[in-house]
This record gives C-alpha cells, structure tokens and sequence, in this order.
C-alpha cells in the first residue's frame, strides 16, 4: 500500500488557499459595491453630464458659426467642414444615449464609475474636435466671406423669418378672444419675446454696420434663432388650442362614461383595483365635470384633465379589465396623451434653448474656445441645466418609442413616460 502521509497536510493546505482566494474575491466584491464605490461612481457620471453638457454648448456654437458664416447651406463650404458638423451632431446624440444608459444602470459601481470615465474621456476628445472644426470654419470664414457679405446675409434670414413667420399679434388676439388666460397666455408671452429678440436682432446688425469686428453678426444670429423659435411657439400654440377646442366636448364626454364604467369595475372587483380605487375614480369624476364645464374656455386643460384621468384610472384598475378593453383603452388615451406630452416638451425645449440663448449672449464674442468650454462649470446652475436637458431628451426618445410602437398600449406607455418628463 503507497504512502499517503503527504495527502492530508495537501488537501490542508489546498482548503487553505481556496479558502483565501474566496475571502480575496468576497472581499473585492463587496468593494465593488461598496457605499464608497457607489459614491465614486456618481461622481463620475456627474463629470461625464458635465463634459456632455459643454459639448452640446459646443455644438450650438457651431452651428451659429456656420449661419453666421453663411455656410449652411452655401455651395463653397468644404466638405470636410459639413462632415465635422454632422460628425459633432452625431457624437452629441451618442453621448446622451451613452450617460442616459449610465443613469438608469444599477450594477456593479466599479464597472458603472469606468464607464463613467471612459464616456467622459470620449466627449473631451469631441469636444476637442469641435473646437477645431470652430476654427476651421473660422480660418474659411475670413477667406470667403467679407464683412459686407455675412452683414447682407444676416439681414435676408432677418427679413426671410419677419415674411414667413408674419406677425404673430393676430393670431394672439384671436386665442385671447375665445378662451381663458391659461390657454393663450403662454403664446401672448411667447409673441413678446419674438420681438424682444428681433429687437435686439436689429440692434445687433446697426452695431455691426460700424464695427465689423466686435462679433455683432454672432449676436444677431443667435437671437433670430431665439426669435424664430419663439414664433413657433405661438403658431404652435394657436393650432394646440384650436385642436383642443375642436376635440374638448367629445374628449371629456367619452371619459367621463369611461369613469362611470370603471367605477363599475372597481365596486364590483374591489381585490383586483389599487386600494382606495373607487374613491379616487369619483374624484376623478368630479374633475371631469369641472373640465366640462370650462371646457369652452379653457379646452387645452379639459384635455390635459381627460389624459391625466384616463392615466389615473389604468393605473387604479390594472389587470381588472380584460387585454381586449385595455388595448381599447390605450388607443382611445393615446392621440391626447400625445398631444399633452408635444407640447409639454415643445415647453420644455423653448425654455432650454432661451437659458442657452441668454448664455450666449452674455458670452464675450471676443472669448476664445477655452473660455466657452468654461462657461457652465460653476457647480448648482449646470446641475440644473443638466437635469434639465436629460429630462428633455429623455421625453424625445420616448416620443420616438411613441411613435414607432405598434401597438397602442406600448405606444401610449412611452407617450407617458414622455409627458412625465417634462410636465
């Protein structure tokens, strides 16, 4: 019979090291994971929403580089300066895609801080490209186009945007004419800003006549571009608010019969409804009828009422009703629940591209790219503006989600989702 008094000190020791290696690994895992991990993980996404939020500052400069250079749509721009716009557009959209997947994954906060880093590291280097994209344009810029021509043609999409977008006095007066303050207000004020920034537009391109130097041709552009959103958002409010007025009777009659019937459903399957379902359904009926009774006064919020309730009353009944009578449902929920969350997000980019605007105004035309890269690095006001922009890209991708979904009940559960966003 062999020897096998080495066997037990052996396996001793082999138990031993095993032993060791499950502790190291336990160990390290548990770091992975770790309050401290977690807290260096956020701080890392935090930076990467900082360099996107500068490289989608960088971007907007460069396209008014390129309206004001004239080059937009111009013949002679090379092909190499398009490409490095398209190439900028592109690496923007990537990014919030890249920072949207960052902040909605909860794994492993070691692996979720280096993916911080790296998206981080990627945006700088855009960022870098972007500037010298900027400069490029600006080197063609000074080889092609006079003081006199960018002035002449800062002055044709002035003209241009006053003979397409008329005045939008007209069709304020016509909404403050049939309905309350909360339905044509937001387009009254929308039509004052219009001509505050074609005001300051016209200031601009005087200024510019006497000094070709002094950046008065960036600050025209950047507030015609302010202008002619503005404009929108007032022939977008007057067609909101004649839809709504032309869909509001029958919207909140169908609803208020589909409360009744969920009260119904509720009464009569109490264990298969949210607690408290039948209460919350009355009182959702009763805000019916206040939306009915100003429905032809204020018609955009009797239909923003009828979203929210139907919104209410799914939640409360869940699975209560049949997949039949759900996906019904969804595609009577679905045409207002967008209409809601369009303009919701039209709300929310207006007021983005204004905080941006006013940013760039005040920017020193003469500042070097450094000093752009700059702005926006002063701590709680970019924490803001960063929410901000996710929210709304956020409400973007899942108004695409909408739009693409087959079916109605996924549709109406992204257009949601979208008009949570930004409402």
């Amino acid at each position: 019979m062999p020897d096998l008094a080495w066997a037990a000190p052996t396996a001793i020791a082999l138990a031993a090291a095993a032993l060791v290696v499950a502790i190291i690994v336990v160990a390290v895992r548990v770091q992975r994971r770790s309050p401290r991990a977690r807290a260096a993980a956020g701080h890392a996404v935090s930076d990467a929403a900082a360099a996107l939020l500068a490289l989608d500052d960088d971007v907007d400069d460069l396209d008014v580089a390129f309206e004001a250079a004239d080059a937009l749509d111009a013949d002679d721009v090379p092909t190499d300066l398009r490409r490095a716009r398209t190439t900028a557009h592109r690496a923007r959209d990537r990014g919030f895609g890249d920072l949207l997947a960052l902040e909605a994954d909860t794994g492993v906060a070691a692996r979720r801080r280096d993916q911080a880093r790296r998206l981080r590291e990627t945006l700088d280097a855009r960022r870098t490209q972007v500037s010298a994209a900027r400069t490029r344009l600006a080197e063609w810029e000074r080889e092609h186009r006079s003081p006199a021509d960018l002035l002449a043609a800062a002055r044709r999409r002035r003209d241009d945007l006053v003979a397409t977008s008329g005045d939008p006095e007209p069709l304020v007066d016509a909404l403050r004419a049939r309905f309350d303050d909360d339905d044509w207000s937001e387009a009254a004020v929308a039509a004052e800003r219009a001509r505050s920034a074609l005001t300051d537009a016209d200031a601009a391109l005087r200024r510019a006549e006497a000094d070709a130097d002094g950046g008065y041709i960036r600050h025209a552009t950047v507030a015609l571009r302010l202008a002619a959103r503005h404009l929108r958002d007032v022939e977008d409010g007057h067609r909101i608010a004649l839809q709504a007025a032309g869909n509001a009777d029958a919207e909140v009659a169908a609803a208020r019969a589909e409360i009744r019937e969920a009260i119904d459903v509720a009464a009569s399957r109490p264990d298969a409804c949210r607690p408290g379902a039948v209460e919350r359904l009355r009182a959702a009926a009763v805000e019916l009828d206040d939306a009915a009774a100003a429905a032809t006064r204020r018609p955009r919020e009797a239909v923003a009422t009828v979203a929210r309730v139907r919104e209410e009353r799914d939640e409360l009944l869940g699975e209560a009703v049949s997949l039949r009578r759900r996906v019904e449902a969804a595609r009577t929920a679905l045409p207002g629940t967008l209409a809601c969350a369009r303009a919701a997000l039209a709300a929310a980019e207006t007021a983005g591209a204004t905080t941006a605007a006013t940013a760039a105004v005040m920017t020193d035309v003469t500042a070097t790219r450094a000093d752009h890269g700059a702005r926006g690095e002063s701590g709680s006001d970019d924490a803001a503006r960063i929410a901000q922009r996710l929210r709304v890209e956020r409400a973007r991708r899942h108004l695409a989600e909408a739009r693409a979904a087959a079916d109605a009940t996924q549709a109406l559960t992204a257009a949601r989702a979208a008009w949570t966003e930004v409402r």
